[in-house]
């Protein structure tokens, strides 16, 4: 096998490994079938182009070409009727970029994202192929790779593990080996060629290259995902799995919502005081995701800090603030329960927030379900509590994060849709549809009941709607949360407890006041509060959620007064700002606020890296030539080479024929001290080549000097444009000489 063709395959499969890192990050895996045929065909044209004794430009331009005529060609959804390609490829790729914006990973399937994955794949092949045989470098080939492996190491939620730092580290290690049995194959003293074509690039710098830069990269990439969190080495407390500092595993607030309203005895678990008047909702939990296995949590990125930001979708945040003291008893929970919308907390312990749902929860390791028993602290909270007809002109916005809370599955029964399309048929807006749905589940046809009923997903929301008509809390809250999606208006479903008792200044929450409401998205106000859960568990519903039709001056006169607070800011159709953005401070904090300034640096410096790292090859190069030590043989060879590639730096040619020519042939492009240097360099090589015996330690002491007024010599006349030139691209590195 040809050194050009172990190369490329070595890093062909290489790349085919670490491709194998990207499949966390969406749900369709179909990508990778694409970018291995891509990858196949770039390793197929590298290695018919380097047989084709192509130059490394050259091979360069034929794999780029390659790669545009496969994306370009590649259409994951097929163009609008007199729509150009060209332009459905802008907007394919635009769509992947918005889809990456606002999905948590794993991403639903998207044509666009897939796009985007094959594209960059493609990129990090042609770039490693070039660092391994365009610049004879293959130590630096671990940039790129160890850049896929750090893509889903900051994006993911979850560990990456030790699999794919393995497919990297095998990656890496065969381009290594690749290159250790091409410097066998070339050990020879290149006798057959004067150019010596390959000679001495197996020299003992390679190895040490291996050592001084490899080994580092691995270690770094290992440190990397150790603290960005996302690798783990299980069981030795190293990493973010299981045995280290990693993604937190949540658990599921329905289960115990389930299990705490059928306690044999009913317990206090909670004591708070509020310095405004009315008891607080408490909310621990979020469910954005809705599928056929029902209501569930999604990857969250967790920011650390006391003030928490904007509140998704709010136009305008209430100036008045709600202070409450809060005490758990005897409960267990990683979930840390707040009033809504909280503003900033004063509680012992690590906390972290997702920036969306504004959900807090522990980020301690070891035992995180007993985060906040026997816990106090404080909160400071806004009310949204909205007025009712300017809530009942708002539209239904769109979210950050409408992947998730306005999806509607594809495999939703249609007579669920049905029944809420009867429900909605008489109202006009958003708010009065979602007003129908709450009053539908709380009207005499339902009954609230703890007993255990068959069914779970969708068959248990047609027991529920269509059949028994008996639930709790749950089958209440999940019911209007999925009928507010078929009227297109953004849910999810809240858990945590009802406000409890009041008793004195204190309010005590009871075990089985655990419960569960939906929270819909509108335009202006954000995520607001519905109640179906009936008036014999939960009381008289919001006052806002009672919307109707008979215009503007006919708000009801029990609005609490903080609604004027929290809705007075907020226009009724109109909101100040684009509630489509995401809130400032949404996602630029994360669990490690460094960790996107970390990744930001290290790209830069990996640009930096890639744009220096021919003039620090070619530096290199040149250093461990020109260094005395070695067989005299090897030290006349290296001047020879280093000479020629210094003629190919700035723009000449080197010429054919014996070293006595070559030498003469330069000679006549140098000054006179200089000419008759190179031509007592030809002269060793001559003597080298062809003695049966070359012993001239000596002679060879002086080569480093001789082959440095060579090099002056052919830069001296050229001009500052062309000596920079050769500095920062030296066309030897990219050049086969012959």
């Amino acid at each position: 096998m040809r050194a050009s063709d172990r190369s490329t395959l070595a890093v062909t499969l290489a790349v085919l490994l670490a491709t194998l890192t990207l499949s966390p990050l969406t749900q369709d895996a179909s990508f990778l079938g694409v970018s291995w045929l891509l990858i196949l065909l770039l390793g197929t044209v590298t290695v018919v182009a380097r047989r084709a004794h192509l130059g490394a430009v050259a091979v360069l331009a034929t794999q780029l070409v390659v790669w545009s005529g496969f994306v370009l060609s590649e259409s994951f959804s097929l163009p609008g009727e007199g729509e150009p390609w060209y332009a459905h490829f802008v907007a394919e790729w635009a769509a992947g970029i918005a889809h990456m914006q606002s999905q948590a990973s794993p991403m639903a399937p998207n044509d666009g994202v897939k796009l985007i994955l094959v594209c960059a794949i493609g990129l990090i092949m042609i770039i490693t192929e070039l660092m391994v045989s365009g610049l004879r470098h293959p130590v630096w080939s671990i940039a790129p790779l160890a850049t896929l492996f750090l893509v889903p190491a900051v994006g993911l939620s979850t560990d990456t593990g030790v699999f794919a730092f393995a497919c990297i580290a095998l990656g890496f290690l065969a381009i290594l080996v690749a290159e250790g049995l091409n410097t066998t194959a070339r050990w020879t003293r290149g006798l057959s060629s004067d150019s010596a074509e390959g000679h001495g690039t197996a020299t003992p710098v390679v190895w040490r290259a291996a050592g001084l830069i490899g080994a580092p990269a691995l270690v770094l990439t290992v440190v990397l995902g150790m603290l960005l969190p996302t690798f783990s080495l299980s069981g030795l407390g190293f990493g973010n799995g299981s045995g280290g500092n990693g993604p937190l595993q949540l658990t599921d607030p329905t289960l115990d919502l389930r299990r705490n309203l059928t306690q044999p005895q009913d317990k206090e678990v909670i004591d708070y005081t509020t310095d405004k008047p009315g008891g607080q909702y408490l909310r621990m939990a979020s469910l954005p995701k809705f599928s056929s296995a029902g209501w569930a949590n999604v990857p969250m990125q967790l920011a650390q800090g006391e003030q928490l930001p904007l509140i998704p979708g709010l136009s305008s945040e209430p100036t008045e603030r709600r202070t409450t003291t809060i005490k758990v008893l005897d409960f267990k929970s990683e979930y840390l329960p707040l009033p809504f919308a909280p503003r900033s907390i004063n509680a012992p312990g690590n906390w972290g927030y997702d920036p969306q749902s504004l959900v807090m929860l522990s980020m301690g390791r070891g035992d995180r379900s007993n985060a906040i028993s026997n816990l106090s602290y404080s909160v400071e909270s806004v009310d949204i509590a909205p007025g009712v007809n300017t809530l009942s002109s708002a539209l239904a916005g769109t979210p950050v994060d409408s992947s998730f809370t306005g999806e509607i599955p594809s495999d939703l029964p249609d007579d669920l849709i049905n029944l809420t399309r009867e429900v909605t048929a008489g109202a006009d807006t958003p708010a009065l549809k979602a007003a129908a749905i709450q009053k539908f589940l709380r009207s005499d046809q339902f009954t609230y009941s703890t007993e255990t009923l068959p069914g779970s997903g969708y068959r248990a929301l047609e027991n529920f709607l269509l059949r028994d008509k008996k639930g709790y809390c749950e089958q209440f809250a999940t019911s209007m949360a999925m009928m507010a999606r078929i009227v297109n208006i953004p849910s999810r479903v809240a858990v945590g407890f009802l406000p409890g008792k009041k008793q004195g200044d204190h309010y005590k929450v009871s075990i089985r006041d655990m419960h569960a409401w939906p929270e819909l998205y509108f335009s202006g106000f954000g995520w607001v509060r519905f109640e179906p859960t009936p008036g014999s568990v939960t009381g008289s519903p919001p006052s806002w959620t009672t919307a109707t039709d008979n215009g503007p001056n006919n708000d009801p006169s029990n609005t609490p007064s903080s609604s004027a607070s929290a809705s007075g800011g907020a226009p009724s159709s109109a909101p100040s700002r684009n509630l489509n953005e995401q809130p400032v401070g949404g996602t630029v904090d994360t669990s490690f606020p460094w960790a996107r300034t970390l990744l930001g640096s290290g790209i830069g410096l990996l640009v930096l890296l890639i744009l220096a790292a021919p003039a620090t090859i070619r530096g290199r190069r040149r250093s461990e030539r020109l260094t005395v030590g070695g067989p005299p043989e090897e030290r006349v060879e290296a001047a020879w080479r280093e000479i020629r590639d210094t003629v190919v730096d700035y723009g000449g040619s080197w010429p054919e024929g014996s070293p006595r020519v070559i030498g003469g042939k330069i000679g006549d492009r140098l000054e006179s001290a200089d000419s008759d240097t190179m031509t007592r360099v030809a002269t060793l090589v001559e003597r080298s080549r062809y003695a049966q015996h070359f012993t001239d330690e000596e002679a060879t002491r002086s080569l480093p000097e001789m082959a440095h007024d060579i090099r002056r010599g052919i830069a001296q006349p050229q001009s500052r444009r062309r000596r920079l030139r050769a500095f920062l691209i030296p066309t030897s590195l990219f050049r086969r000489t012959r």
